[in-house]
């Protein structure tokens, strides 16, 4: 594994959930004063990006805190956000114990479509194979006949 920081991994990891974010906040502000009509796009921006809204709202709220009535660029505000979901974050965020051995260890991944569960899944499995750990994978959703080829792979 290599020496990435939290942050990086973090954010590597939800990608996709990044991506679709980064998308929709832009245009939600070019260089102007961050305002209610302003932050209300965000927080409806954040909502349609799946991060749900009572985070959304957090997240609001810490950007009218921190910025309201400041200049702010399209760039900016996207690093403002990114920080303020890191800190979200951050309070649960711990190293992935295994406890079990030598018992099974059953992990369980739950996530919206699109948020990279199966990516997830195949690089756990990797690591955990690399340290010598026997891996099962078992899936259990909607598509898993698709999820089970990707895991192949």
């Amino acid at each position: 594994m290599s020496a990435m920081s939290w942050k990086e991994r973090l954010f590597g990891g939800f990608r996709k959930t990044s991506e679709r974010l980064s998308d929709n906040l832009t245009g939600v502000v070019g260089t102007a004063k961050l305002d209610d009509a302003t932050l209300d796009d965000v927080e409806d921006a954040l909502i349609v990006s799946d991060l749900g809204p009572a985070a959304a709202r957090r997240i609001r709220d810490k950007l009218a805190e921190k910025r309201f009535g400041l200049t702010i660029t399209e760039q900016e505000l996207k690093e403002a956000v990114a920080e303020e979901i890191a800190e979200i974050l951050r309070p649960v965020a711990k190293p992935l114990e295994i406890t079990a051995f030598p018992r099974p260890q059953v992990l369980l991944v739950i996530g919206v479509n699109g948020s990279g569960k199966t990516t997830t899944i195949a690089k756990l499995a990797h690591w955990l194979q690399e340290d010598d750990y026997g891996v099962m994978l078992a899936a259990g959703d909607t598509f898993r006949a698709a999820a089970i080829g990707q895991l192949k792979v």
